[in-house]
């Protein structure tokens, strides 16, 4: 299957969540699925974007290109041992991706996002996106 020329039709989760299914119609018109372990769609989501950006350099020619994911939201959660942060990102088509944050990279990730919020101005000005949860101090 030429997966390039593929259209995916349908994504799901199987076999009581040990693995995930990809159906697609190749440029012949003929349903095709590709079935993953849960292992193994993990590797492929975790190699995707990068995959992305270098595809994107080849095709620009520049070595400072990058395949960038608009956000249209956000969330911060304390995580279960109250070590740090999860933090979710998402975008408007639905792509979702959460991180865990240790506690440390929390207190640069804050002092880094306001040093950069006070050079473009005030970070509560009227035009500015509502977060969906406000960010947790850990102290």
């Amino acid at each position: 299957m030429n997966i390039c020329s593929a259209g995916l039709t349908t994504c799901r989760v199987i076999e009581g969540g040990h693995a995930v299914r990809l159906d697609f119609v190749d440029q012949r018109g003929t349903d095709v699925s590709l079935q993953l372990p849960f292992e193994q769609a993990q590797a492929v989501a975790m190699t995707l974007p990068s995959l992305l950006t270098r595809a994107l350099r080849a095709l620009t020619g520049k070595a400072s290109a990058r395949y960038v994911f608009a956000l249209d939201r956000w969330e911060v959660e304390q995580s279960d041992d109250c070590s740090g942060l999860l933090l979710t990102l998402a975008t408007e088509d639905g792509f979702q991706v959460s991180f865990g944050v240790p506690a440390e990279a929390c207190r640069g990730l804050g002092l880094v996002l306001a040093a950069n919020g006070a050079r473009h101005g005030k970070p509560n000005d009227a035009d500015d996106q509502t977060p969906i949860a406000a960010p947790i101090a850990l102290n």
